[in-house]
């Protein structure tokens, strides 16, 4: 079975207003693909790339659009190689790529989320293309190595406040 890919525009640099670089990643199973799409919300129906200049809208806030940038230099992208690849709809998944989330990203995922209720591993899915119960049924190793590097890209907004520093005697 011969896996599909898609070239996708990702950040190459930490900086949120920073360029991206084209990049082809593999694709969910077909059948998988409604479950998945969310990019229906926020791009035009006729294909079009857009820049720095000319922003894609996002349905949901017209008025909060996120621009497709290419990033040169660094990538924030981290593909972590399985040490149990899995089977997922036929196909054998033995890495996953965790990407940073641009912040109009973040701001959509604050907006989605119940009040008060932040799940990790939805944000973790956002960052990874997978669903977040494939994510909670990795291996522990693997579900480690995946999960850490999310949280080494995991947005300030979500994470969770230090505690306090001990108090001197």
């Amino acid at each position: 079975m011969t896996k599909k890919t898609a070239t996708v525009q990702t950040p190459a640099t930490a900086d949120p207003n920073g360029p991206t670089v084209a990049e082809e990643i593999p694709l969910p199973p077909e059948h998988m693909w409604a479950e998945l799409d969310n990019a229906s919300k926020r791009v035009p129906a006729a294909p079009q790339k857009p820049t720095a200049e000319t922003p894609a809208p996002d349905e949901k806030n017209p008025s909060r659009e996120i621009a497709q940038l290419e990033f040169v230099g660094r990538k924030p992208i981290e593909t972590v190689p399985l040490e149990y690849p899995f089977l997922l709809a036929g196909e054998t998944i033995s890495e996953i790529r965790v990407r940073r989330l641009p912040i109009g990203e973040v701001g959509d995922l604050i907006d989605s989320l119940p009040a008060g209720r932040i799940d990790n591993f939805e944000i973790y899915a956002a960052m990874t293309g997978l669903p977040a119960p494939v994510l909670r049924g990795l291996v522990d190793v693997d579900g480690e190595k995946v999960t850490g590097v999310c949280w080494d890209f995991l947005p300030r907004a979500f994470r969770p406040a230090p505690p306090p520093a001990p108090a001197s005697s």
